[in-house]
Order: structure tokens, then C-alpha cells, then sequence
């Protein structure tokens, strides 16, 4: 658990917020005031909807960066890798990882399975038609 969602802010106000995950699951983390207001309209904007899907999250990501992009940036960073140390695993190149993840290059099905393993994740989450 990081430092941010241990206690509030020091020296800073800020306001608990817990979040009822599925299975009844409360997380709980702490908001700075001076993103209140972005929580309340984003709260206002999908509040009341039980389930929202990433893609409606990210669409300006997804239109930027394309949905392989965004899978292989998450699946990184949810292993906590930097693309130099995934580029390492996997055998390809930094410079082609930070392509990939800006939509620039487009991923392969071999280079894709590559990163699928190194990553833990399906590779068709990483094929252009995913």
C-alpha cells in the first residue's frame, strides 16, 4: 500500500473516499480538495450507473492511442515494469514497446504472444482486432 492511501495528506486538506467494489469489497483512498470538484463531476457524470466500461472511460485514450496500446501500457504497469525492463523479458526493443503503447506500431501476433507471457495476459488483448 502506498504512502498516499495510508492517511490523509500532510499539511494538505483532503477528504476520505471509500469505494464499494464488487463482492462488497471497500476500498478506501484520500482525495486533495483541489480535485474534489473532478470527483464530483465525474460522480455526477456515472454515479448511478452500476458498471461502467472501460472503453466509455477511455475513449479519448483509446481514439489516441488505440486499445493495444492502452492493454499493453496497463498490463506494464500492473506489473510494475518500466519498458526498458520488459523490453529485456521479452527481447524487443524499448523504442518498439513505447511505439506500440502510443499506437504508432501496430503488435504483431508473434510479438504480441511475447509480451502476452512476459505480461501474464492474453495476447489477443493485444492483436489490432482486440
Amino acid at each position: 500500500m502506498s504512502a498516499r492511501t495510508k492517511g490523509p495528506p500532510t499539511k494538505e486538506l483532503s477528504y476520505k473516499v471509500v469505494i464499494i467494489m464488487p463482492g462488497n469489497v471497500k476500498k478506501s483512498t484520500f482525495v486533495r480538495a483541489e480535485h474534489l470538484s473532478k470527483l464530483e463531476s465525474f460522480l455526477d457524470k456515472y454515479g448511478e450507473s452500476k458498471s461502467i466500461s472501460w472503453e466509455k472511460l477511455a475513449k479519448d485514450d483509446i481514439a489516441k492511442y488505440g486499445k493495444a496500446g492502452i492493454a499493453l501500457r496497463g498490463a506494464r504497469y500492473r506489473e510494475g515494469l518500466s519498458q526498458k525492463e520488459l523490453a529485456k523479458r521479452t527481447g524487443i526493443s524499448q523504442d518498439n514497446i513505447s511505439k506500440m503503447e502510443n499506437g504508432k506500431r501496430s503488435i504483431g501476433e508473434k510479438v504480441a504472444k511475447k509480451l502476452a507471457k512476459a505480461l501474464r495476459i492474453d495476447f489477443a488483448l493485444l492483436m489490432k482486432a482486440a
